[in-house]
């Protein structure tokens, strides 16, 4: 399945600002953060602390990705 993913802040920054992957179905949010990662060395860097929202609400790593879903990748923030 054709996933699109959003990319906000140093992601966008480092890779673009929408980016599409191939992964096999089902599709979960940790097989295609593996997709991303393989595909993107600059995502891979942050691991899990980069937080994918799915259809504008947080996803936990067994959570599933449908086609046509809403998917976005948001590095870890820090402030102060």
């Amino acid at each position: 399945m054709k996933v699109e993913v959003l990319l906000f802040a140093s992601l966008r920054d480092a890779v673009g600002r929408t980016i599409a992957v191939e992964v096999p179905e089902p599709v979960t949010v940790t097989s295609l953060r593996r997709a991303l990662e393989a595909a993107h060395p600059a995502i891979a860097r942050f691991g899990t602390r980069a937080k994918l929202a799915v259809n504008e609400a947080w996803a936990g790593e067994t959570d599933p990705v449908a086609p046509g879903d809403t998917v976005a990748l948001l590095p870890p923030v820090a402030g102060g």
